[in-house]
């Protein structure tokens, strides 16, 4: 029991090494380095799910890492979209939507706590279901632009336009489920 006490500490450590990962991701896609800024991006996406990981299957939750995880997985995702909307190897309208989803979940969220409390809460399956949509969508640009993958695939048109609007479709739904819930709970506040 004590050990697993004194490892607490290993899934916050894992979100403090993806948060030191975004500007090494970031600068790689700058130099056109998109072979290592796909392994980096993988290597912190995959990060995320074994913090997840831990926490859940040792109950190592931490005050720190519920502020830590999602902090890692914004600063990620919002900064890998604005440089690659920079270089042009995805529309900046979509890194705008990416960017908007979270200003409006995180405004909620802030005004939820200060009007009503603590909001707690999972992501739902869809928000889950846009998140890897979002990871993957960033490993095939990346593979693409370092040309590791057949040209028949890089350059497939389904892939550079259904894919994006497939993400841009589950960022709205999953924004209108987080509002949905939100005010569903506030009027329950209320009664």
């Amino acid at each position: 029991m004590h050990v697993a006490l004194a490892l607490r500490w290993i899934p916050n450590a894992i979100s403090l090494l993806r948060i030191a990962m975004v500007p090494l991701v970031i600068a790689s896609i700058a130099t056109e380095r998109y072979s290592l800024a796909a392994g980096l991006f993988f290597v912190a996406g995959f990060s995320d799910g074994i913090d997840g990981f831990l926490a859940r299957r040792f109950g190592w939750h931490t005050e720190l890492g519920a502020i830590l995880d999602p902090i890692a997985d914004k600063l990620l995702l919002i900064g890998t979209f604005i440089m690659l909307a920079w270089v042009g190897i995805v529309p900046a309208w979509l890194a705008v939507a990416i960017i908007a989803r979270d200003v409006v979940i995180m405004s909620g969220a802030i005004a939820y706590h200060y009007l009503h409390g603590d909001l707690e809460g999972k992501p739902s399956l869809i928000s889950k279901l846009n998140t890897a949509l979002l990871l993957l969508y960033v490993i095939f640009v990346l593979l693409s632009a370092a040309a590791l993958l057949p040209a028949a695939i890089a350059q497939h048109p389904s892939l550079h336009t259904v894919l994006p609007m497939v993400l841009v479709v589950t960022l709205v739904v999953s924004t209108l489920g987080y509002m949905r819930e939100w005010i569903r709970r506030a009027r329950e506040h209320q009664q």
